[in-house]
């Protein structure tokens, strides 16, 4: 548990913060910058695929790079098959993206040597635990489809992190 103290705290914040997550998605959305907040947040998730996949060209290793490929086309698949990139009706499930992404990345920088299963429990326990919070409140909906989005940014910044 002492290995994954920032993970820990990260999910805990992204909990804690749950309620408020509609209040944050509409000042954005309404703010004058909104364009501008969604390019920055997809150049912070391009400018770690670039990273990763220059680390892992430098390896030389063919399936490292197809492992980031693969994650970067699922990131990248959610968030312009959905439309929620520059749309503000979808922005919350760009910022979830956001959000399981670097929690996938902190795992994966404290699970640096050994392959364990705690990372994945984390992983899968906070995106189940970030929607069933939403029951608790109104005006939200506990969706399936959030959960496996959650997860697979989650497991993509896992893939990203390693590297």
């Amino acid at each position: 548990m002492k290995k994954f103290k920032f993970s820990l705290l990260y999910a805990l914040f992204l909990l804690a913060t749950s309620p408020l997550h509609l209040q944050v998605r509409n000042l954005l959305v309404k703010a004058q910058g909104f364009n501008f907040t969604n390019y920055l947040l997809l150049a912070i998730l391009s400018a770690f695929f670039a990273l990763a996949f220059f680390k892992a060209v430098a390896s030389g290793k063919v399936l490292d790079n197809a492992a980031i490929l693969l994650a970067a086309a699922i990131v990248f698949y959610f968030l312009f098959q959905r439309r929620i990139f520059l749309n503000r009706a979808f922005f919350s499930n760009f910022l979830h993206i956001a959000e399981f992404f670097i929690l996938g990345i902190i795992l994966s920088k404290e699970n640096k040597r050994t392959s364990a299963i705690f990372p994945f429990f984390i992983l899968f326990a906070s995106a189940f635990a970030f929607e069933l919070v939403q029951v608790f409140f109104q005006n939200r909906v506990v969706d399936a489809n959030d959960i496996w989005t959650n997860a697979i940014a989650g497991l993509a910044g896992l893939v990203v992190g390693y590297f």
